[in-house]
């Protein structure tokens, strides 16, 4: 206990007049951050003598010093006041829209601290490295890029969730083996593999080898071949007309 710790020092302490004492223990009283203990606090002072050997029939002034103490007394445990103050300081202000029928108090509280695993991944989109100024004469084609950046974010995310559900260990050549990797981890890892074209028109994967136990294990975790670099997608057409 911090304050138990100051308290002896406060004790041990030697003042030269009662305002010194006075002064200190009010700084103490500053610091003293568990009110569910009972505490009490006395200034007293000793006379001490001054000049080594016995003591003289008839001593001066010189001959004496008055010392001031502190005793500070810290009594028992108050369970009902300290049960009491720790509701007050687990206790703080959710302003929502949320209406009462939709979502309890605890529930809204649930939502709240869980948002940061949403947030985490929305600091892209925020971050004037990735998204810049958007050059576009409509809005349309400026909201489209927002969707494709949610999508993005999404994409993002169920990468890294499947990569953690799967319990595999992703080896990196500078980190060791990643028990928990970020999406942004994965990607930086997946960053090294390139695709190249034979004289047949045949792609494949041109890679370091050191880098090869971690492609493989990211594509086990994530269940899905080593095709998905070398042969595209077939391309879908939609059914909606282009955004002009």
């Amino acid at each position: 206990m911090g304050g138990g710790i100051a308290a002896t020092r406060l004790h041990r302490q030697r003042f030269a007049c009662a305002a010194d004492a006075e002064a200190a223990l009010a700084q103490w009283q500053t610091t003293w951050h568990h009110p569910w203990f009972a505490v009490t606090t006395t200034i007293r002072s000793e006379i001490r003598q001054t000049r080594p050997g016995r003591p003289r029939r008839d001593p001066g002034p010189a001959d004496s010093h008055e010392d001031w103490y502190i005793d500070v007394t810290i009594g028992a445990l108050d369970a009902a006041r300290r049960q009491q103050e720790w509701e007050r300081r687990s206790t703080f202000v959710l302003i929502t829209t949320v209406p009462e029928t939709r979502l309890s108090a605890a529930e809204l509280l649930r939502e709240y601290k869980e948002q940061t695993s949403v947030e985490r991944h929305f600091h892209f989109v925020k971050d004037p490295l990735f998204v810049d100024a958007l050059f576009s004469k409509k809005p349309e084609r400026i909201e489209a890029l927002g969707y494709v950046l949610l999508l993005a974010c999404l994409l993002y995310s169920l990468l890294e969730r499947r990569l953690r559900r799967s319990e595999c260990a992703i080896p990196s050549p500078s980190r060791g083996a990643l028990r928990r990797p970020t999406g942004h981890e994965v990607v930086r890892l997946l960053e090294s593999v390139q695709v190249v074209t034979d004289v047949d028109g045949q792609r494949h994967i041109a890679l370091d080898p050191l880098f090869h136990p971690t492609l493989e294990a990211i594509l086990e975790a994530l269940a899905m071949p080593a095709s998905v670099f070398t042969t595209p997608p077939s391309r879908i057409v939609p059914d909606s007309p282009e955004i002009q």
